[in-house]
This record gives structure tokens, C-alpha cells and sequence, in this order.
């Protein structure tokens, strides 16, 4: 359980067994201290954090923090879902039938539906141990108590079903009118942190760390909305990215999306802002680019770029900056990454990671970019040397994205009948083992 520090009363009783908490720092913001990191240990500094991590202050939210054993790590949040804000307002039927009868079925099976989502959510991070629930209640007319009950006996629904994904709840808080309450905690009853008013995050050293120029506090919070897909369609207006203007007047740009991309298949996806998101998206617009996103996660940056240059498909002006050069024999395994012929084997691991980046674009993408990412995915599985699964990959998703013409070809390519050379070889084809 982590407790809030209080310097007013140095003999106020602390819990020996309190969880060290931490949080790595950004490489734009250094911490300091030893090894580059701060402890986290008051309900201020954790809402820093989320505050920092989310790019804004959350409202009226149900907000969940990830943790690897004692590593902080994702922050999700959604609206506050719907039966608990009406039964924190005294002016609905909702909040007089709780009074009366408790959580109804409907009720129950509505926060069900919620904790299955987000407990699928948070396990599909196979790096999280557990979670900490901090529901965040700022449209209350109810007293205190009454919160606490409502809050309690929803939140006793939700954990349930993070417990069925294997990722337990263990602490969850609710905050409302600057105060805060322990719903659940490791050492329930020798809890003293109960009502107990809450300082401001932006006071914090890690919010100071984090977000010095204090940006995030006044960020309005956006406005509610749900992810559909597949994506609303969007008007024909004909877009076509601008590839040769890109190249001659901003390669530096393209460079830094290759770096991006190859980060996070380096190190494995990881929570990605909205910027990144936008980033991604962006960058796969643009065929040349894309094509050579492929081969720098089949391979490595350094023979995606110099492989693009030599096929002359990148300008040179690219390797300005760079200790990279031209390279024929990069040119040739780019070349033959495409149709899974090159005679290098690729790095299955990479692609591995790159198949979980592409899952979290792909509910984020719109017709345009959806379709590349979509079909992406389907390169993968061939190339697996799983044709089968491609195949009717590529048939859904030419439903969802019947415009997109990259998809419209491998549905061609495939049905020519053609095998990935990487999987007729042994010393090159994937296996079950490289998807542990």
C-alpha cells in the first residue's frame, strides 16, 4: 500500500511492508538520484505520474496503473462508467434503487462487461504483475459513505474480473473533492489514510521531472468517444502523400521515423502518446517508407537505409548525419525482403514485436492508414510461412478497408500460390518457439 508521507506528524504510523514504487524517466527529463530514478510513494506523486503519463489531469474517470512487480508502468483511463456515475448523482431512479435494493442485474452485468474489457486490456501487457484502480469521482451529490458503498460494490465486480485475466487488483483508490479513500489494500485495517485530503500533484518532484513546464495541467480533457472499428469511412477526397516533395525537402524526417519505429521494435512496443500514434500512421502513407519499415525490423536500421539508398528508392541526401553508406549487398536483401527470399535470415523476434505495434495502430488508424496496417499483418503470417491464415486475414480485411489498393495486391499475390523462400529453409523459417 502506498501511503501518503506526512511531515506534520513525524510519529504517525507508516506500514513497514509499504511497496517501493518506481518510475524510469523519460530520456528528455533526468531525475537523478541512483540509477536515474525517484521513488514514488504519496497518492500526490502517483497522480503526477498518471497526470504526466495521460498529458492531462483526468476527470470523472476510472483510471488504471500498471505495474511490473514494483515498477510503475501503463496508465489507462476511461470515463467513469455509466451505472456508477448515475448512482452517485441523488437525482436519478439509479441512485434510489441502490439505496433500496443495491446493484441491480443490469448493473452488474454492465460493470462485468467492463472489468472483462479492461482486464483483457491491462493482461495484454504480458509484462504487467498487477494494477492499482483509482476512480476518480467529481459529479457526486451523495454523501461520502454512499460513495464509498457505490464505488466499493462496483469495484468488487471489476477486480473479479482482472483476477479471471491473471492481473489482480491490488489497491484501489477513489478520490472525490480532494480526498481520498482506500477501497482495497493490502493492510485494510491499518489503513489511516482514509478521507484524507489529497496535496497537488503539480507540487511533486516527479511532476517536476516529468512535465517541468507544466504543460499537462492545462490540458483540457478530451472530449469523450469511442474507438470503433472498423474505422468510420472516410470522404473520397482523393489524398495522395506527397513522397517526392518529402524526400527532397525534408528526409531528415523520414530518418527519424525509421528511428521510431525501430525503437520500438528494439525494445518492444510501449505505451504510445498521441503524437507517436499520429506519427506511425503518417509515416505508412508513403510506400518507399513503408517498404523500408519491413526491413529494418526483418533486419536492422543501419541495412534498411543503406539497402533503400543503393535500390535508389531513398535519396542520398538521407545518410546526411549518419555514418551510413550506399551499400549493394543491402540493396540486394532489401531487395528480396519483400517476397521473404533474401538470402539472410530475418529476426523473427523483431517481427514479433512489430505484429504487437501494429495490433495497437490498427484500432487508432482510419481508411487510409488502417488498410497498410491491416495488411501488414497479413504480410506477416505469410511470410511465416503460414499462407492459410494470411489468406483469410486479407479477405476480412479487404471488407473493412475495400479501397486500400497494398491490400488489394497481396490478396493477388497470395492467390498465386506462392511460399515465403524464409520458410522453406530451416535455418531461416519461423517456428512456434520464436513466438514465446
Amino acid at each position: 500500500m502506498m501511503h501518503k508521507k506526512q511531515p506534520s506528524n513525524p510519529n504517525a504510523r507508516r506500514n513497514p511492508e509499504a511497496p517501493q514504487l518506481y518510475v524510469t524517466p523519460s530520456s528528455k527529463n533526468e531525475l537523478g538520484g541512483a540509477n536515474n530514478r525517484i521513488q514514488v510513494s504519496s497518492p500526490e506523486e502517483v497522480l503526477a505520474y498518471i497526470q504526466c503519463t495521460l498529458g492531462f489531469a483526468p476527470k470523472d474517470s476510472l483510471v488504471l496503473v500498471a505495474f511490473t512487480e514494483k515498477q510503475l508502468s501503463t496508465v489507462v483511463r476511461c470515463d467513469l462508467p455509466q451505472p456508477i456515475r448515475q448512482m452517485l448523482r441523488s437525482d436519478t431512479s439509479e441512485c434510489v434503487t441502490y439505496m433500496d435494493f443495491g446493484l441491480t442485474e443490469s448493473h452488474k452485468l454492465q460493470l462485468t462487461e467492463v472489468g472483462r474489457h479492461l482486464g483483457q486490456l491491462m493482461a495484454s501487457e504480458s509484462s504487467t504483475t498487477s494494477c492499482l484502480a483509482l476512480y476518480l469521482c467529481d459529479d457526486v451529490t451523495i454523501a461520502a459513505q454512499q460513495v464509498l458503498s457505490v464505488t466499493g460494490a462496483a469495484n468488487s465486480i471489476i477486480a473479479s474480473q482482472f483476477g479471471l485475466q491473471g492481473i489482480p487488483i491490488d489497491q484501489s483508490w477513489i478520490m472525490n473533492d480532494s480526498r481520498l479513500w482506500h477501497l482495497r489494500c493490502a493492510t485494510t485495517t491499518e489503513c489511516f489514510i482514509q478521507g484524507e485530503i489529497v496535496g497537488k500533484p503539480e507540487d511533486t518532484a516527479i511532476y517536476q521531472a516529468l512535465d517541468p513546464e507544466g504543460l499537462t495541467a492545462q490540458e483540457r480533457l478530451p472530449a469523450s468517444r469511442s474507438l470503433l472499428f472498423p474505422p468510420a469511412p472516410l470522404p473520397l477526397s482523393g489524398h495522395v502523400p506527397d513522397t517526392h516533395r518529402l524526400f527532397r525537402e525534408e528526409p531528415h524526417v523520414v530518418l527519424d521515423w525509421l528511428v521510431l519505429w525501430d525503437n520500438n521494435v528494439t525494445t518492444g512496443p510501449r505505451m504510445l502518446d498521441s503524437l507517436q500514434v499520429a506519427t506511425f500512421l503518417e509515416s505508412l502513407e508513403h510506400a518507399r517508407v513503408r517498404e523500408a519499415v519491413l526491413a529494418l525490423v526483418c533486419f536492422d536500421l543501419k541495412t534498411a537505409v543503406q539497402g533503400m539508398a543503393a535500390l535508389e528508392k531513398f535519396p542520398l541526401s538521407i545518410l546526411d548525419g549518419v555514418e551510413f553508406a550506399a551499400n549493394a549487398l543491402d540493396g540486394l536483401t532489401v531487395k528480396d525482403c519483400m517476397n521473404g527470399s533474401s538470402a539472410r535470415a530475418p529476426d523473427w523476434t523483431r517481427i514479433r514485436q512489430l505484429e504487437r505495434l501494429c495490433h495497437q495502430l490498427l484500432p487508432l488508424s482510419d481508411t487510409r492508414s488502417g488498410g497498410v496496417v491491416a495488411g501488414i499483418l497479413v504480410w506477416i503470417e505469410w511470410a511465416r510461412g503460414r499462407g492459410s491464415i494470411a489468406m483469410t486475414y486479407v479477405r476480412q480485411a479487404r471488407k473493412h478497408f475495400p479501397t486500400e489498393q497494398s491490400l488489394a495486391n497481396l490478396e493477388k499475390f497470395l492467390n498465386q500460390g506462392r511460399v515465403a523462400g524464409w520458410a522453406t529453409r530451416k535455418a531461416s523459417a519461423w517456428s512456434p518457439q520464436h513466438a514465446a
